[in-house]
């Protein structure tokens, strides 16, 4: 595993989660995750783009395979390495927002969290106004009401992700 992957699974180990690709879900939780950490201060190294659940690397879907047969050959290298305490403070401060275990419920708050940052981030929509956020997740199809995404960008700005 390269220092890039390594820092990928030392993160999802301190928010704990598991390291999973086997499922859709699995894979959605690892992408947002990765964005979300990002936006709160985690330096991974990824660059996302928007797609079909919202901000997604490709990068980063190579990565995550690459680590899971790392660890299914067990060559995880990651225990030899610890992340840096910002890092560290960093993710305790936001670890609030993964604590959903039910991982369907997890993927799908974390899809909206993300789809939320990212437009709001890449001024998308005007300030912050749910409204049109709804409006453009709509477009997309996203099965998110106005009021969940009230939820999100209060949570969002609670848990520090907007600077």
């Amino acid at each position: 595993m390269d220092k890039k992957q390594i820092g990928v699974k030392l993160t999802m180990d301190a928010l704990g989660l598991n390291f999973k690709t086997e499922y859709f879900n699995d894979r959605l939780i690892l992408q947002k995750t990765a964005y979300l950490v990002q936006t709160a201060g985690v330096h991974l190294g990824y660059f996302f783009r928007w797609y079909l659940h919202g901000p997604y690397c490709s990068e980063l879907t190579s990565d995550a395979f690459e680590i899971t047969s790392a660890i299914k050959a067990d060559m995880d290298d990651s225990e030899e390495w610890k992340l840096d305490g910002t890092s560290l403070s960093t993710l305790s401060r936001i670890k609030p927002v993964f604590s959903e275990t039910d991982r369907k419920k997890l993927a799908d708050k974390l899809e909206l969290f993300a789809s939320v940052h990212f437009l709001v981030d890449r001024e998308q929509v005007i300030g912050r106004d749910a409204k049109e956020i709804h409006q453009i997740l709509e477009k997309y199809k996203k099965p998110f009401d106005k009021t969940q995404v009230e939820n999100a960008l209060r949570e969002l700005e609670n848990n520090g992700f907007f600077s």
